[in-house]
């Protein structure tokens, strides 16, 4: 009970902000608009609407949402000792900017409009970093990244390295983060996400009949489904892969996922699926009136309602009719 009690400020204030989250009444008004304008008006009915007062265009309502993220962030942050279950969260958004900056250095491009503003390490120091300025005002854990990353460049000269050395230190580093919380829950969390990236990554892989040393090289650490299991099964029919994990907690994702991207050659019913997962398991925080699985939960849903309505604005902008954006579209948390 002593360590759930270091949660109960942050969870008084989430359990208030839980009331704003966008419910499927608001979502279905939002499928059913008749273009973009007709949609982000359903939306500035909703808390949305403080910050599309800026909007110059429809095409900006990635800032909208970029900036409403970044506040709940912020208010976390703000209200909870323990900065680990925030940064869960950021850390992706400071590793993607550092593979945009290491690209571009090599590409000789600019790319500013790829930046997410989400991280927590300002842009100008990863460029330092990257600049080799020892000035660099970085984590010495995304250093040893930027580090690593770069030296397997510079002995391959290829640029998909880069990803791989990074997303693997990502991974790594997350797995240190929540280890540290020593919470069951969160640990329960990032284990699944792990194996739902890895077997989406081997099926990816499979799909493309990639040499092997590729999918090792793929896999992240943190999960619960060994290396060996996946590259044996990569090796083997996709039916074995269906029926591997068919008692498993991710049968009915493996199978539906599966099925659909044979049948259909896209992984979009997979990776809705394994979301739909993940956010099932942050849902116990709906049910907690305090504790990390609150934290995580919310934030969790947060993503996931950013998720959600970025499908639904790009699909409106292009013409995609309602229909066909539902299929895509993840639960809701509330």
């Amino acid at each position: 009970m002593g360590r759930e009690l270091e949660f109960l400020y942050v969870s008084s204030r989430i359990k208030a902000l839980e009331t704003a989250l966008l419910g499927k009444s608001t979502i279905d008004r939002l499928l059913e608009a008749q273009g973009p304008e007709e949609a982000l008006k359903v939306l500035s009915d909703t808390d949305y609407g403080a910050d599309m007062a800026e909007m110059e265009n429809v095409y900006d309502f990635e800032k909208v949402l970029e900036k409403s993220l970044k506040r709940t962030f912020k208010t976390i942050s703000d209200s909870i000792k323990d900065s680990r279950f925030v940064r869960f969260f950021t850390l992706k958004n400071d590793y993607h900017n550092l593979k945009v900056i290491i690209k571009n250095k090599i590409l000789g491009l600019e790319g500013q409009e790829y930046f997410s503003n989400l991280g927590e390490v300002p842009t100008d120091e990863l460029k330092k970093l990257v600049l080799e300025d020892v000035t660099a005002s970085v984590p010495e854990s995304i250093k040893r990244a930027y580090q690593q990353a770069i030296q397997v460049y510079e002995e391959t000269q290829d640029p998909q390295q880069i990803d791989f050395i990074l997303d693997y230190m990502l991974f790594e580093e997350l797995a240190e983060l929540v280890e540290g919380t020593k919470e069951n829950f969160f640990k329960e969390y990032f284990t699944a996400m792990v194996d739902l990236i890895n077997i989406r990554t081997t099926l990816r892989l499979m799909q493309m009949k990639a040499d092997f040393r590729i999918l090792e090289k793929s896999f992240l650490p943190g999960g619960s489904i060994k290396k060996e299991i996946l590259l044996k099964l990569s090796n083997e029919p996709v039916q074995n892969m269906i029926d591997a994990f068919a008692s498993s907690p991710y049968g009915g994702v493996v199978e539906a996922g599966i099925s659909s991207w044979i049948n259909n050659g896209s992984p979009a019913v997979y990776e809705k699926l394994a979301d739909d997962y993940l956010l099932n398991l942050a849902r116990r925080g709906l049910y907690k009136p305090y504790g990390p699985e609150t934290v995580v939960g919310y934030l969790a849903a947060r993503e996931n309602e950013t998720k959600i309505l970025r499908i639904i604005l790009v699909g409106k902008i292009n013409g995609i009719s309602s229909e066909m954006i539902k299929e895509r579209l993840r639960d809701v948390y509330v």
